[in-house]
């Protein structure tokens, strides 16, 4: 790794600047022509995965928030090399066909650009670099190639519950199954993979290194200067106040939807959907207690996904959901004999996401305002609560659904993707509208909200952004 100080990154030209360091700066990145000279801007620090597991977690951002929802509301973003790539759970899911036409096919919200098939060969690209383990949803979406690797071993819930509908199918996961990381060792406390089986940026830079990169750490990019409709760098600030400008032909964001927002609203970017539209899935947790279904001996965390709610579903009213069964950490019941007959389940819900949600600059930093999910989330979780016994092949004895969770860690929305400027803030490939030679990467340019897990979906639209880079 070519690590350079400020006053180095400072006196030359790039061809390419890249603001943060996690899954869509790294994926985009990587996709470049290896001829190109690019610099990663990290506001972090190195922080090696053993100083992690002794000292625990990275700098985790406290977000300026106004909440008027009447519910706790996170919104979860840590600051190292690698971003929150050290930190996700592993999940690996792709997106859902419906998810890019839920205007089209349902009348609400807005249609994605692209479609599933654009994606595709990027998702097998993203599968590939991370590694990815599952199988047998091909009937639910649809795959050129099988998955890079096989799916975990099920629990004994799974192996009930996919005896009982092909609705329920093996978890997308980037936690190692026969890989070139360790075989994942279930032990359920996934945020800090103790044995590094899951994938991050960290133990994958081997495969996503750019050949011509080099890393400047301890450095915030602020604002992209632009004169004239085109981008000539940015702007940045050291941990220790210094300020710089470092001069690059391309300029990529990859942040997250709340700090690519604040870089945009200080380079005086103007669009009527920037900081707008900030959304993630509402997220509920269960747990069924059954009269002989029992759990556990799983080969992952989280072993399944159920597409019950999600697969071929009016979302005309209500927001789809995604089920994911949960192996580890444990959860068990209290009466003897029955200690393992309970599923634990949780399941997000898509949700539409509104204007009034959203981030702006107030002293120069970003502040979210938060109003809350939208009726047409909530109606999509009563309709997951309302029809779960139907799905579960057995006497339900006990059945807890917990109230809206505070996060799914998951920021996206604010500047969303579309064909013009006019409703969305950049164009398919992730270019800004306004200024064709910025790239705004990451789920911020989500225009609708998936109950799939982002982080394979922002690698995949980075590898196909950087191949608009000339």
């Amino acid at each position: 790794m070519r690590r350079v100080s400020i006053d180095e990154a400072s006196s030359r030209e790039w061809d390419v600047v890249i603001a943060g360091t996690s899954f869509s700066a790294m994926f985009f990145g990587h996709g470049l022509s290896p001829d190109l000279n690019v610099l990663f801007v990290e506001k972090g620090t190195e922080y090696p995965h053993s100083d992690q597991l002794e000292s625990g977690w990275a700098v985790r951002e406290a977000f300026n928030q106004r909440n008027s929802s009447g519910l706790k509301k996170d919104w979860i973003a840590f600051t190292l090399f690698g971003g929150n790539s050290n930190y996700w759970w592993g999940n690996a899911p792709r997106q859902h066909p419906d998810d890019f036409a839920l205007n089209s096919k349902f009348g609400v919200g807005m249609d994605w650009p692209i479609t599933y098939q654009d994606l595709e060969p990027f998702w097998e690209r993203a599968e590939d670099i991370i590694e990815v383990a599952g199988g047998l949803s091909d009937h639910i979406l649809p795959r050129r190639k099988p998955f890079p690797y096989p799916p975990h071993t099920p629990s004994r819930a799974d192996v009930a519950l996919r005896e009982s509908s092909p609705l329920w199918v093996p978890g997308a996961s980037a936690a190692s199954n026969g890989g070139s990381r360790p075989t994942c060792c279930v032990n359920g406390v996934c945020r800090i993979c103790p044995i590094d089986a899951k994938f991050t940026v960290l133990n994958g830079l081997d495969k996503l290194t750019h050949p011509g990169a080099h890393y400047l750490f301890g450095t915030e990019v602020r604002a992209v200067d632009i004169e004239g409709g085109l981008a000539s760098g940015v702007r940045v600030k050291t941990a220790d106040g210094d300020e710089a400008r470092l001069r690059s032909s391309i300029v990529a964001l990859g942040t997250n939807g709340i700090f690519n927002t604040a870089i945009l609203q200080r380079s005086d970017v103007r669009n009527d959907a920037l900081g707008k539209y900030l959304h993630e899935q509402a997220l509920i947790d269960v747990h069924v207690d059954t009269a002989n279904i029992k759990a556990f001996f799983g080969g992952t965390s989280e072993t399944g996904h159920g597409y019950h709610f999600y697969h071929n579903i009016d979302r005309s009213t209500a927001g789809a959901g995604l089920i994911e069964t949960i192996n580890a950490p444990v959860s068990v019941r209290r009466e003897r004999g029955k200690w393992a007959n309970r599923i634990h389940m949780r399941i997000a819900v898509e949700d539409l996401p509104l204007a009034e949600n959203r981030v702006f600059l107030e002293d120069d930093e970003p502040v979210i305002e938060w109003t809350g999910y939208s009726d047409y989330a909530k109606r999509g979780v009563e309709r997951a609560k309302a029809s779960l016994p139907d799905i579960i092949p057995d006497t339900i004895e006990h059945l807890w659904v917990s109230d809206l969770l505070p996060s799914e860690a998951h920021i996206q929305g604010t500047h969303r993707m579309g064909l013009s400027a006019e409703d969305s803030v950049v164009d398919d490939r992730l270019r800004l509208h306004s200024t064709p030679n910025v790239y705004v990467l990451g789920s911020g340019a989500f225009p609708a909200c998936s109950p799939a897990n982002p982080s394979l979906t922002i690698s995949a639209l980075a590898l196909r952004a950087s191949e608009a880079v000339k």
